[in-house]
């Protein structure tokens, strides 16, 4: 059985973290036959550092094109593949030097159509491993709804080993900015019969740096709640339940972030637009069980933070 690997790695400013994904790579037990990177516009020096280590490295294939976000970048990627296998990886992170090595070695005997590893988080200086204890294989219908409801697996691409002409068999929703990953992969899970491996160690490492954590977020592009796109279309495809409980869970967590960062901020005026735009997201969007942080989101979301703290010290 062929098992050449191509890793797409797409990338914008990523400065020198592009260079410790790379390193981690080139370190490893087992290679990818072909690194592609694909530079959306960069204007730091990300580029150059792209530059230098392709002509370094045979293995190695550098493409830009014009800032058109990552999922345009990724069918970039996809369509300059040649491996029997396909693996995504985000720039600002970095792997195991075992993590191909390993997963290969979980889809040798030719029965599987990919592979899905265990990862770590890395935030507020705290690292945290992901890793269940699952049969092999999974199927698609158990993926899909682990990608909605465990933290072992959920949606990144970034532990996912993929045949090839499944991956070249679909494409990233350009239009959508948030959750494309999970789109992308609904579309493959909800679409075909797949047997995935599953490795139970850790091997990828997601870094959320401070910019990530602590900068304000704006989740709301033209009066529209970021995920909602992604979900609206993920809902005609799955229909289970899990799907509206996530996309609930994703709006009340939104909303605990912008009240943390209204209590912390100078400039309330524009986190108090979103805080209210959420709220009437949260109150025209159907939900079971609501909790009592939720009653109070809708409510009074700006007070709630006393209340719920209060709670939390009964």
């Amino acid at each position: 059985m062929k098992n050449s690997i191509t890793a797409i790695i797409p990338f914008y400013n990523s400065n020198t973290a592009l260079k410790s994904m790379l390193d981690s790579i080139l370190a490893g037990s087992l290679i990818p036959n072909e690194i592609i990177l694909i530079d959306d516009g960069s204007d730091d020096i990300s580029s150059e550092i792209a530059k230098e280590y392709s002509d370094s490295n045979s293995c190695i294939r550098y493409f830009r094109q014009e800032h058109s976000g990552v999922s345009a970048a990724r069918n970039l990627g996809i369509n300059q593949a040649t491996g029997d296998w396909i693996s995504f990886l985000d720039a600002d992170d970095f792997i195991e030097p075992d993590m191909y090595s390993e997963m290969i070695k979980a889809v040798s005997d030719g029965s599987y159509d990919g592979c899905i590893c265990g990862y770590y988080t890395h935030k507020d200086s705290v690292i945290t491993p992901y890793a269940g204890n699952y049969d092999s294989p999974l199927p698609s219908a158990k993926i899909l709804e682990k990608m909605f409801t465990d933290d072992n697996i959920r949606g990144f691409l970034f532990t996912r080993l993929f045949r090839s002409e499944i991956v070249k068999a679909h494409s990233f929703n350009s239009k959508v900015k948030m959750c494309e990953d999970l789109l992308f992969q609904t579309k493959i899970f909800s679409q075909a019969d797949l047997n995935f491996a599953y490795v139970a160690k850790p091997f990828y490492h997601y870094v959320q740096n401070e910019s990530q954590t602590t900068a304000p977020k704006n989740y709301f592009e033209n009066g529209q709640f970021i995920y909602k796109p992604s979900f609206d279309v993920i809902k005609t495809f799955v229909h289970e339940s899990y799907v509206d409980k996530n996309y609930n869970d994703i709006m009340e967590f939104s909303m605990y972030t912008l009240i943390t960062q209204y209590k912390k901020s100078d400039n309330k005026a524009a986190l108090k637009s979103q805080i209210r735009m959420l709220q009437h997201e949260l109150k025209s969007t159907p939900c079971r069980n609501k909790s009592k942080r939720r009653y109070l989101y809708q409510l009074c979301p700006i007070l709630s933070f006393n209340f719920i703290r209060l709670w939390n010290n009964l």
